[in-house]
């Protein structure tokens, strides 16, 4: 994916669409694209194999934008991430189906999960660490986003849609355990860096 992504970077770049300076900006961007179309082009077959289409497409809606302004644990190559996420996706879609939380647990691990995931976001990483300005954004998006979910998750309750209820819930408990393992997983790198940057002065 990377090898595509600065090819078209630098298709991009000498077609004058953008500058030589944003190089490492859209080769970044192109990479997450492909990436995350990869990932949603297998698991949207899986699903609708399992006919869990709709499932698919909530789930996957809710978890992008958590994950994209909230954060989350990042691999740190290509085919561990790739092959990480197609289980979690697929893992809550086939969880759901077999076992389903009642409305009332349902709504303890959303209010529960939202209120956390909103605590500890953005997670940063060790590739992709934001300033200020940056943090504040994403922790007003993440506050946009669980509103609206909670809102989605009420409108099912309201309709006694169990299935869709749990499906969130599950999502949820999924970004807010992804974050918790991000902040280890960021925290233990930042501490080797910092190590290894003290070992060379």
């Amino acid at each position: 994916m990377k090898w595509i992504s600065e090819k078209l970077t630098r298709y991009i770049i000498k077609a004058g669409a953008a500058s030589e300076e944003l190089y490492e900006v859209y080769q970044y961007g192109f990479q997450m694209v492909l990436e995350m179309l990869c990932c949603f082009s297998i698991c949207f077959a899986t699903a609708i194999y399992l006919h869990l289409v709709w499932e698919f497409l909530i789930s996957t809606g809710i978890f992008m934008m958590l994950r994209t302004y909230a954060g989350g644990v990042h691999l740190n190559h290509f085919i561990s991430c790739f092959l990480c996420s197609i289980t979690v996706q697929l893992a809550i879609l086939v969880l759901n189906d077999k076992y389903q939380f009642s409305i009332s647990i349902s709504w303890v691990i959303i209010l529960i999960s939202s209120i956390l995931i909103w605590s500890f976001a953005p997670v940063e990483s060790i590739n992709r660490e934001l300033d200020k300005e940056e943090k504040a954004h994403c922790k007003k998006v993440t506050l946009k986003v669980i509103v609206v979910l909670l809102i989605l998750a009420g409108c099912f309750t309201f309709i006694d849609n169990k299935n869709i209820v749990s499906l969130i819930t599950f999502t949820v408990a999924v970004v807010f355990i992804s974050q918790c393992i991000g902040i280890i997983k960021y925290r233990a790198e930042k501490a080797l860096w910092n190590h290894n940057c003290s070992k060379h002065f």
